[in-house]
């Protein structure tokens, strides 16, 4: 497990986006259980990969590759002598499946496996194709993988060993429900822990919609295959809400967001009018399902999430089956809170509600002691993904080893969902568009449209996501609809200094060009160096905006309590840059580098001494200026490329170890190594810049600046001239500049 860190991570399967209110509030549940206990500061930037769309590449896998799939997995986790080119199989097809989501998988620090929807097993789509992406990014790019938020449910015996061997070589494997937890431990998988599902941290939040207390009953759908014109098991659920209709007097409420629940909403139109049940729009937020069910005396139904939604939001339901035996895990772990009736058994579900309707407060005292330990495991999950995320890893918590609630064999249950789970594959259909194979990018709205709405209403407590979701796709949104945009930009600055993105410009006092940079900052240096940036600490540097007057914004927030000349200085180069009064922007930087000199060299950074050279060296008319600025741009820039692979792999700032270089040692194309110690190549370098300038200039102040700063920060210069031991080839790392000239 890394001990540095995380700046990014990738969450693969991530479901999210889609219109489905369970899919939602488990993977936007599973942000709220990594973030949970993160500072601000901590927070990395997130790829969330989706669960892909069915794609005709998936049956010619499944027809052609598949067991060829298997055999690589089990050759590359047994370390063979076929696992080096099983690796290499698995990553191409794992590139060719997964295409740009590959590569964001292998930027991360840190991956974690939803595997959402079931392990089953019965066809590449949910077997090898779950396992394909994590397995290449632990095996090929050796990333810490941790699996979570998952029900593993094996209706093949040759898949199961594979499953068990992807799973053991991972760093980290939760299942979501008991059942789950007896099938890892028997098809072999060592050390699966317990963690419920992130769906019970779903956070009700009320909407446009009515719903009035108390005068309700929820009706969700089912995940069982039927495959019948008109589903006999929809049927069923919807006689079971009938009768709870006629004996209770309550109203139902149709709770579907899928397709094939959508048979609920026409039997009740067709049965009770439009007038005799209420439903949710389908467009609603799951925040908003939540918060409906909320009003609900009890829900009936097999989704799974629906009924955690329920259960999270204090409301007790009625399960019925699943695709899976995950209702018959989620009521074990509850303590039998909350059986799995069968679809037809309409008796017991009857005496279940009435024993809801008739104990109101008792059913509240059963169900809040029954959620006790799934909220104690979710506060201890958080802390635990909390310190994984900033380097420090720990030992699992201890509460996580067991499962909670009643001990339940997969055995006794899988029998019914195999058989149903192998036949639905039959009817699955495979897309042959080439824009199928990885679906559609995320659209601003379901990026941003909840949490910021959750934020403005008054729900900071969705501030780490949003603050997260605005770091990583700030990009989006520009693309978002007027409203929306609108809505974000009105958000506090700070979010946007958190999120490191470019802040929104002051409506009332933006600057787009000079002469708005000069009304703010007026015309005379030397009262901008005098001048200091209100502000209680610089901004930490931000990608730049499009639009400038945001940039200017968010630039002028780095500079806060220091001497407005700074800002001003970075504001021409930007001009500069973005070729805005190109000519007048740059002969007013000359200027200023003129009149003040020894003032920008002392007080700007490397950041903006650098740029100041790379301004230098495109635009100035004298091509000697030109060059002797690119020379002190390249430098830097060379120092600062090295040091970037030096923080990347993790030796930035670390006590070294240098072993002794003799001569003509071979780097690369007949260069050999620096003489540690004793080498004149510094020496001479400082010697030819001493030089290099043929006439007074202003950009020799900077460049022997630069080779001043190199020496005076923990770079390569510094350290080889700690080592340095030989009188002949020593170097001072200062060069004495001629004043600066015109």
């Amino acid at each position: 497990m890394n001990t540095y860190p995380a700046r990014k991570i990738a969450i693969i399967n991530f479901t999210g986006f889609r219109p489905n209110w369970g899919c939602q509030a488990t993977s936007w549940g599973l942000l709220s259980l990594l973030n949970g206990n993160l500072e601000t500061e901590a927070l990395p930037k997130i790829s969330p990969i989706p669960l892909l769309p069915r794609h005709e590449m998936d049956l010619r896998l499944e027809q052609q590759e598949l067991q060829d799939i298997y055999t690589a997995m089990l050759d590359v986790c047994q370390s063979g002598s076929a696992a080096g080119g099983a690796l290499a199989y698995l990553e191409e097809l794992a590139l060719r499946r997964y295409g740009q989501y590959a590569s964001q998988a292998k930027m991360a620090d840190l991956v974690f496996f939803q595997a959402e929807g079931t392990m089953a097993g019965t066809d590449f789509l949910r077997g090898a194709r779950l396992l394909l992406l994590p397995f290449v990014a632990k095996h090929a790019w050796k990333k810490p993988v941790l699996s979570l938020n998952q029900t593993i449910f094996s209706c093949n015996d040759g898949f199961t060993p594979v499953m068990a061997a992807a799973y053991n070589s991972f760093d980290l494997v939760a299942v979501r429900e008991n059942i789950s937890f007896d099938a890892a431990q028997k098809a072999g998988i060592r050390e699966v822990i317990h963690i419920p599902d992130a769906a019970f941290l779903v956070r009700p939040r009320r909407a446009a919609q009515d719903i009035p207390a108390g005068r309700h009953f929820a009706v969700t759908g089912t995940a069982w295959f039927d495959n019948r014109p008109e589903s006999e098991a929809h049927e069923k659920i919807f006689a079971a809400a009938d009768r709870i209709r006629q004996e209770s007097g309550l109203i139902p409420l149709v709770a579907v967001s899928t397709g094939p629940d959508k048979t609920l909403i026409e039997l009740a139109r067709k049965h009770w009018g439009e007038d005799g049940f209420a439903s949710i729009p389908p467009n609603s937020s799951h925040t908003a399902a939540a918060y409906a069910l909320q009003q609900c005396r009890l829900v009936l139904g097999g989704r799974y999430h629906m009924t955690i939604m329920a259960l999270a939001a204090g409301t007790p339901a009625i399960q019925l089956p699943g695709n899976s035996y995950k209702n018959e895990g989620l009521s074990a772990m509850l303590g039998e809170i909350c059986p799995v009736r069968a679809f037809d058994d309409q008796e017991a579900i009857t005496e279940d509600a009435s024993r809801i309707l008739d104990d109101p407060e008792g059913s509240a005292a059963r169900l809040q002691n029954a959620l006790e330990p799934v909220r104690e495991r979710l506060h201890h999950a958080k802390r635990y993904f909390a310190s994984l995320q900033k380097g420090h890893p720990a030992p699992v918590p201890r509460c996580l080893r067991s499962a909670p609630g009643q001990t339940v064999s997969a055995a006794d249950h899988i029998e019914s969902y195999r058989a149903n789970t192998v036949r639905q594959v039959g009817h699955f259909r495979y897309s042959a568009a080439a824009e199928d194979i990885l679906g559609k990018e995320p659209s601003p709205h379901a990026l941003f449209a909840e949490l910021t709405s959750a934020y403005r209403d008054g729900d900071h407590l969705v501030r780490r996501n949003l603050i997260q979701i605005l770091g990583s796709f700030s990009n989006r949104i520009n693309a978002a609809r007027p409203a929306l945009k609108n809505a974000i930009y009105r958000l506090p600055p700070e979010l946007f200094a958190s999120a490191g993105i470019p802040r929104p410009a002051d409506p009332e006092n933006p600057i787009t060009g000079l002469e708005d940079l000069r009304r703010i900052c007026g015309d005379r240096a030397i009262d901008m160096r005098e001048r200091i940036i209100p502000g209680s600490a610089p901004a930490l540097p931000r990608p730049p905006a499009k639009d400038i007057s945001f940039h200017f914004a968010t630039l002028r927030e780095e500079f806060a309590t220091k001497p407005e000349l700074l800002f001003y200085h970075a504001a021409l180069i930007s001009l500069i840059r973005r070729r805005l009064e190109k000519d007048r922007a740059f002969a007013q930087f000359r200027a200023i580098w003129t009149e003040e000199t020894e003032f920008l060299r002392r007080e700007l950074d490397s950041r903006w001494l650098v740029s100041a050279c790379n301004t230098f060296a495109d635009h100035a008319e004298d091509p000697a200026e030109r060059a002797l600025a690119m020379t002190g741009a390249i430098l830097t820039d060379t120092v600062k490329l090295y040091e970037t692979e030096n923080w990347a792999t993790g030796q930035n700032g670390t006590a070294r170890q240098y072993r002794a270089v003799p001569p003509q040692i071979p780097l690369f194309d007949g260069m050999t190594a620096f003489g540690i110690g004793r080498g004149d190549l510094i020496r001479n370098m400082q010697r030819r810049l001493a030089t290099v300038a043929n006439k007074k200039s202003v950009v020799s102040v900077i460049v022997f600046e630069l080779f001043h700063r190199i020496h005076a920060h923990d770079t390569v210069f510094r350290r080889f001239h700690s080592m340095h031991g030989t009188p002949g080839t020593h170097w001072t790392g200062i060069v004495a500049a001629p004043a600066a000239g015109g």
